[in-house]
């Protein structure tokens, strides 16, 4: 399997511009915007934040993409949140898939052929027993071509 493109997306630490990585094949990958917040309200309210999602290769290359978490959520005071506790869903289907991250393996998010855009919306339940803080989180996403 080759790898087009591997991008270190910033989690939970404010907005700002794209995100891009080019890899070796041609591949393009762009996540915009390339950090994200979560606004957690009372307990069990739920979170959203969105990025959108595109995949940039050549002709009808196929490509996979995957996303893992580089660690637990964590605030500056050592609070955290396990990165389980993070879902998605990615739309349009069937190239974009739900999901759930994963600190220890990759997780497939989207299969296709040529380029496509598609968008992955993350969800954190807010609990009880989670610590009140800015938690940070660190996402790499991977497009690699088998």
């Amino acid at each position: 399997m080759a790898v087009l493109a591997r991008l270190i997306l910033g989690f939970m630490l404010g907005l700002a511009s794209p995100a891009v990585a080019a890899g070796p094949s041609g591949g393009q990958l762009i996540v915009t915007p390339n950090t994200l917040n979560f606004r957690l309200g009372t307990p069990p309210a739920v979170a959203v934040a969105e990025v959108t999602v595109q995949v940039m290769v050549r002709g009808h290359l196929p490509w996979r993409l995957t996303v893992m978490a580089l660690g637990p959520l964590r605030t500056a005071e050592g609070s955290e949140i396990p990165a389980a506790q993070v879902t998605w869903q990615g739309s349009p289907g069937p190239v974009f898939v739900n999901g759930t991250l994963s600190a220890n393996h990759p997780q497939f998010v989207a299969r296709g052929e040529g380029p496509k855009v598609g968008v992955v919306r993350f969800f954190l339940r807010n609990r009880w027993d989670l610590a009140a803080g800015q938690y940070g989180q660190r996402l790499l996403f991977n497009l690699s071509s088998p």
